[in-house]
């Protein structure tokens, strides 16, 4: 009887110190459901508690399903221009095809968050892929451009399901000397998959017809799921007011979580995950290899090789910074990364300015992707390190549409630029968002890496911190009603 009024014992033990435990009362009813759902929350959360960035439970729940979804989505790259010629549209219109999927991507972001914290991680990351496989089968008997888009902009929106629940996992279940490695390493496999994908999709295309490719796509969608299902783990949830009473515990928040609040607390956060996206955009589109092919007149296997010197360039790199980080801190690799970024792009702009040679141009590109693979997964660890476990979602969800909003938002602003003032002015847009992120970093952030970190939440007094951590440790993990 007296295991019935047990708390239990939270998973996080990875929150900053500026986040405040809830305060809840017991109640005298409902002791054997409130027993159910402590056991179920308890087996629910089991497989990521505590993960290790190199594990088979990390493997199988991260990086496997990573690199097999990546996969897909670069092998079905090769058909999407070819699909969209089959409708008879312009080249204006057929770009719609890519915007439609970033649009969906971003779109995807806010629900992901809420749907996270209302009905947990597990069933949310898993209806991704099953999604993602429906959307892709159905490509392959779109009739119509018009439906051709509505499944790209559904393809967009169930990728996010999928990442937001890993990511929320993430932040949920390392510990912040594992976070900074599974994030990066997540990031890492993610573009892998990307750049072996449109190998065979341009194989396929070619021997078996232009939508072969959204078959493997919707195939390995589902095959993600193998691997994933067993080790992918739950998040404590959001409960409705009535359950929380039936349950035995009422939550009630010292603080509002609306997207105002969450937004006003953490805008220096939010302004480093806003510039952060717009110094990555334009080289993530692929435009400044489309600015070679124009300025310096580059053929397409000049350009090819451009791209794979630079990705061979980024792929290594970004796996080392996620050890990096976890080691000496997200300060230390963001501010000289960024600032390499900001350099770099200053660079270009000099060279565009100035009409200097290809070869100048080579050099300080291979340089810049140099910095941004040192950046690769920085900005999103920041926000796993400090996302308040009682709204994890709803603020990963957030932090995920400023991010993918600036980087579908970018390659806009750098294209307008580029037309009406110059290609330099384009660079130094880059750089200069670059030195936002490092100078924000350098004055208004603290290290996130240690849970010591004290967060805008909330300054402590001198001598509370012993008590507040010992708390903690002590807290049950408790409902929150809606």
């Amino acid at each position: 009887m007296l295991a019935m009024f047990r708390p239990v014992v939270a998973t996080d033990t990875n929150v900053p110190s500026g986040h405040l435990p809830l305060t809840a009362t017991a109640a005298s009813q409902g002791t054997e459901m409130g027993t159910s759902e402590t056991t179920r929350s308890r087996r629910a959360t089991a497989p990521d508690e505590n993960m290790k960035a190199w594990s088979l439970a990390a493997f199988n729940s991260t990086y496997l399903p990573a690199l097999i979804l990546a996969m897909g989505t670069g092998i079905a790259i090769p058909a999407i221009p070819a699909i969209a010629r089959s409708f008879h549209v312009s080249f204006a219109v057929a770009t719609g095809v890519t915007t439609s999927f970033l649009i969906g991507n971003v779109a995807g972001a806010l629900p992901a968050g809420w749907l996270i914290d209302r009905f947990g991680r597990r069933r949310i990351m898993l209806s991704g892929p099953i999604l993602t496989a429906l959307m892709a089968f159905a490509v392959v008997f779109a009739r119509s451009y018009p439906q051709l888009l509505a499944l790209r902009f559904a393809d967009g929106f169930a990728t996010q399901l999928w990442m937001m629940g890993r990511i929320t996992g993430i932040s949920h279940g390392s510990s912040p000397d594992q976070r900074g490695r599974q994030i990066s390493w997540l990031f890492g496999m993610d573009n892998s998959g990307r750049a072996l994908g449109p190998l065979i999709g341009g194989f396929m295309a070619t021997s078996w017809g232009i939508r072969s490719p959204f078959v493997a796509y919707g195939m390995l969608s589902l095959l993600s799921l193998v691997p994933a299902y067993r080790y992918i783990g739950d998040t404590p949830r959001k409960r409705s007011t009535t359950s929380s009473t039936q349950t035995g515990s009422i939550a009630k928040s010292p603080r509002p979580f609306t997207y105002r609040h969450l937004v006003s607390t953490y805008a220096n956060y939010f302004a480093i995950a806003l510039f952060g996206a717009f110094s990555r955009g334009p080289m993530q589109a692929g435009l400044l290899n489309i600015y070679a092919a124009f300025r310096y007149h580059m053929n397409p296997s000049e350009v090819g090789y451009l791209a794979a010197a630079s990705a061979g360039i980024m792929l290594p790199v970004g796996f080392v910074t996620g050890w990096v980080m976890d080691r000496y801190g997200r300060r230390r690799t963001m501010i000289p990364g960024y600032s390499g970024v900001c350099f770099t792009m200053v660079g270009l702009a000099l060279i565009a300015f100035f009409n200097l040679s290809t070869v100048d141009y080579v050099i300080v590109f291979l340089v810049a992707s140099l910095c941004q693979g040192i950046t690769n997964g920085a900005v999103q660890t920041i926000g796993a390190d400090v996302a308040p476990r009682e709204v994890r979602g709803k603020f990963l969800g957030l932090w995920r549409f400023t991010g993918q909003g600036g980087v579908a938002l970018s390659p806009v602003i750098f294209a307008a630029l580029a037309g009406a003032v110059s290609y330099g002015a384009s660079f130094l847009f880059v750089g200069g968002s670059a030195a936002a992120v490092a100078l924000l970093v350098l004055f208004k952030m603290p290290e996130t890496r240690s849970t010591e970190a004290v967060l805008p939440t909330e300054q402590p007094r001198p001598g509370r911190q012993m008590r507040l951590r010992s708390a903690r440790r002590e807290e049950p993990e408790l409902s929150q009603p809606d």
